[in-house]
């Protein structure tokens, strides 16, 4: 099962969980946060053990996974959208 279909089902059943409306530009900037710093974490600590190529590594290493949870957190948030509709639907 892909990781991006499990993201999506864990996005509905926030989405439906939770009571109102999500604010989805939070979830978003929280996903760029922990992108940065776990991609400083694993930067800096190639950087401790190679230090020529460690410096490069960090920046490549922030942006790759600042990407990956911006990939993730996407479709976390078009799971609260359908989740929200969910929510109106079924509770109404």
């Amino acid at each position: 099962m892909s990781l991006w279909f499990i993201a999506f089902i864990l996005g509905v059943i926030y989405g439906y969980v939770n009571p109102g409306k999500e604010d989805r530009i939070n979830i978003l900037k929280k996903a760029v946060i922990i992108g940065i710093v776990i991609g400083a974490i694993i930067g800096f600590a190639f950087a401790a053990f190679i230090p020529f190529a460690g410096v490069i590594f960090a920046g490549f290493s922030i942006i790759s996974s600042v990407l990956f949870t911006l990939y993730f957190a996407i479709a976390f948030v078009i799971g609260t959208i359908v989740g929200d509709f969910l929510e109106k639907i079924l509770k109404g």
